[in-house]
């Protein structure tokens, strides 16, 4: 199951680091391996901070004490 994750992260990592290496050129793998952890960053960004910012907009705003 990670195996096929991995796949499809080099995939597409594979896809971006064409667009500004050939792929016979020798920094190629270098190069698809770094878009590759800038994907995994973003990736894990995204799930670790969406829902605290999706908690924050369900959320009613609290109640003041004051106005009894």
């Amino acid at each position: 199951m990670i195996g096929w994750l991995v796949r499809i992260l080099m995939l597409g990592a594979g896809i971006v680091a064409g667009w500004f290496v050939p792929r016979d050129q020798l920094g190629y793998t270098i190069v698809q391996f770094v878009v590759l952890l800038l994907l995994v960053l973003v990736i894990s960004v995204v799930v670790l901070y969406f829902p605290i910012h999706r908690g924050r907009t369900k959320r009613p705003p609290p109640k003041n004490l004051n106005d009894g």
